[in-house]
């Protein structure tokens, strides 16, 4: 029972956030468009992507039930962090890797403002669930 409950806070917290990553990431890219062009604006969404699929893939590793101590919670976690690093790192490198057309400080601002949403989605759910 415990495990469904916080599976369903998990996912709430996940949405929130990645909402607030979405929005901040097409902003960027918006702005990125109007200044440099579209592959500013490609390059803005990569970042942020990048930052939402290792989120998402970081998020999926924590919720898989890995006993109720601390120090299994606390390996479930750093597990789910240590996910979440190598996605966002594989997906930049194909990004690098790939697309001829990137626009690095582009790039560098959607993976920035995705990632600071991320941390401002999260502080969010986290005042919502202490009222």
């Amino acid at each position: 029972m415990m495990d469904k409950i916080t599976n369903t806070i998990t996912s709430r917290a996940f949405s929130k956030a990645a909402r607030w990553q979405i929005i901040i990431t097409v902003l960027i890219s918006v702005v990125s468009l109007s200044v440099a062009g579209m592959n500013a604006a490609i390059s803005a969404i990569a970042g942020g992507a990048a930052v939402i699929a290792g989120g998402f893939a970081g998020m999926m590793m924590a919720r898989r039930p890995n006993g109720g101590t601390p120090g299994a919670i606390l390996f479930s976690l750093l597990k789910a962090e240590v996910i979440k690093v190598i996605v966002i790192a594989m997906l930049l490198l194909v990004t690098f890797k790939y697309y001829r057309g990137l626009v690095s400080l582009s790039l560098i601002g959607g993976l920035a403002g995705s990632a600071l949403a991320s941390g401002a989605g999260l502080r969010a759910v986290n005042n919502e669930n202490d009222e």
